[in-house]
C-alpha cells in the first residue's frame, strides 16, 4: 500500500495545482469575454452610426450607397460653381455706381434743382440723366455712358456725377 498511498497523495497534489491553474485560466477568459463584450459593443454602435440612414443591409452597400452620395454632391456642387460663376458674370452687368450731382442750370432760379445722375455697371457702362430745372420748365436728357466716357459731351455736372459713380463701383 506504500505506493499506491505515495500515487494518491502526488496525484492529490496535481489535483489542486490543476484545480488552480483551471481557476486562473477561467477568471482570465472571464476577463478576456467581458473585454470582447465590451470592444463588440462598441464596434455595433459605429457599425449602427455607418449604418443610419441607409436601406443597404452589409457594409459593401453602405459604402456603395455612400459613393453614390458622395457623386451626387460633387455633381450638385459643380452646378452651384457654374451657377455662382454665370450670377458673378451677370453680376457685372448691374448698376453698381451711382453718381448724383444737384446744381443750379440757371442763375435765375435757387435750390439747386436740377441734377445729373450716372448709373453705371462695373466695366463703366451705363448712362448718365440729367434733369435741368428753370422756372418756366424741366428738361431731362439722357447720355449713353461707355467705359467711363461718352460720346456725347458731357457738361460739367454730368462728368462729375460720373466720376462720382466710377469711384463708387469699386
Amino acid at each position: 500500500m506504500g505506493i499506491l498511498s505515495l500515487l494518491q497523495d502526488a496525484v492529490a497534489a496535481h489535483l489542486e495545482a490543476v484545480s488552480l491553474v483551471l481557476v486562473v485560466l477561467l477568471a482570465a477568459g472571464t476577463v478576456a469575454l467581458v473585454i470582447l463584450d465590451w470592444r463588440m459593443g462598441r464596434l455595433v454602435r459605429r457599425y449602427e452610426a455607418l449604418a443610419r440612414g441607409t436601406s443597404a443591409e452589409s457594409l459593401e452597400g453602405i459604402i456603395e450607397e455612400y459613393a453614390r452620395c458622395v457623386r451626387c454632391l460633387e455633381s450638385d456642387l459643380d452646378d452651384l460653381k457654374r451657377f455662382v460663376e454665370d450670377m458673378h458674370l451677370a453680376s457685372r452687368r448691374y448698376i453698381q455706381g451711382i453718381g448724383i450731382v444737384r446744381f443750379n442750370a440757371f442763375e435765375n432760379t435757387g435750390g439747386d434743382q436740377s441734377f445729373a445722375l450716372a448709373l453705371l455697371d462695373a466695366a463703366g457702362d451705363g448712362f448718365v440723366l440729367s434733369s435741368l430745372h428753370g422756372r418756366d420748365e424741366s428738361r431731362v436728357y439722357a447720355k449713353p455712358v461707355e467705359q467711363g466716357s461718352s460720346r456725347y459731351t458731357l457738361s460739367a455736372e454730368e462728368q462729375q456725377a460720373v466720376n462720382h459713380a466710377l469711384q463708387r463701383k469699386r
